[in-house]
């Protein structure tokens, strides 16, 4: 009887150590995954150290390469000593060419939900011989003592775009630069219309101009028939591009005439694109 006790003991105090043991076992969960940049569609540019800033840059744009005119860059950042994706920094890229310079947007002080840093780009030249840099400087914000460092990302081919970059000069040795960013992929009917305007008196220092009233006029190329419906151009969002609508009723090449307008000042220009 006694054993009998004992044994009784010894069995219920085993199922209450596994139903334990199995409860716990419950409760284990996997570590959460390491962070990692969503670089989907992008094409891979180079990459380089920000020496001093204790990071790795690489840079992602979303078309197949760079080109006159207006890219949309990412910048993906690691910590050098981790290994870790940065998410807080202060990114500031500019771009050179010996005597050359472009403009370049600053990027959101905090990675987007890919973990990355978007930016536009505005090269003014086409280059085959690899003279573009893009520099990116880098504030780490998370690495101790928030080290800043600059990283140069050179041998970059830029391509040439006619129709989808344009240089006018103005009076006092001042340049303007347009650069087409939208539609990428055209449709029949009403698209979404965007570029964007800058200027420069000495081919380094550029600023965004906002300053034109814009008027659109898309024209058929093979047929010369004008759209109608379209919604004029106005500056809009953080980094002040223009923005509208055009109408493209057909599937072929279609120029959009420009219109444009301020006090003391009236010139046309236009864009081309197709489908």
């Amino acid at each position: 009887m006694k054993n009998l006790k004992i044994f009784s003991l010894l069995a219920i105090l085993l199922v209450s150590i596994i139903t334990l043991q199995s409860c716990k076992d419950d409760t284990i969960t996997n570590p959460p995954a390491p962070d990692v940049a969503d670089t989907t569609g992008l094409t891979r540019i180079g990459s380089n150290y920000a020496l001093g800033g204790a990071a790795l840059v690489v840079l992602y744009t979303d078309e197949s390469g760079l080109h006159t005119g207006y890219n949309k860059l990412y910048a993906v950042l690691y910590d050098s000593t981790s290994g870790k994706i940065i998410k807080d920094a202060h990114v500031n890229p500019y771009l050179t060419d010996h005597a050359l310079g472009g403009f370049a947007e600053m990027p959101p002080e905090f990675a987007d939900a890919g973990n990355r840093f978007p930016f536009g780009a505005v090269f003014i030249s086409p280059q085959a011989v690899d003279h573009w840099n893009i520099k990116v400087g880098v504030h780490n914000h998370g690495h101790t003592g928030e080290p800043y460092g600059t990283a140069s990302i050179g041998s970059l081919h830029i391509a040439d775009t006619p129709g989808k970059f344009q240089m006018k000069g103005l009076a006092g040795d001042t340049t303007l630069y347009l650069s087409y960013i939208n539609p990428k992929a055209p449709v029949t009917g009403l698209n979404n219309f965007e570029f964007i305007i800058n200027r420069s008196k000495d081919t380094l220092n550029y600023k965004v101009d906002t300053t034109f009233t814009i008027t659109v006029k898309p024209v058929l190329v093979s047929s010369g028939a004008a759209s109608t419906g379209n919604t004029n151009p106005v500056v809009s969002g953080t980094y002040k591009h223009y923005l509208g609508k055009v109408n493209l009723t057909a599937p072929g090449t279609w120029r959009i005439n420009m219109y444009m307008t301020k006090p003391g000042y009236s010139d046309s220009t236009y864009f081309e694109t197709g489908f």
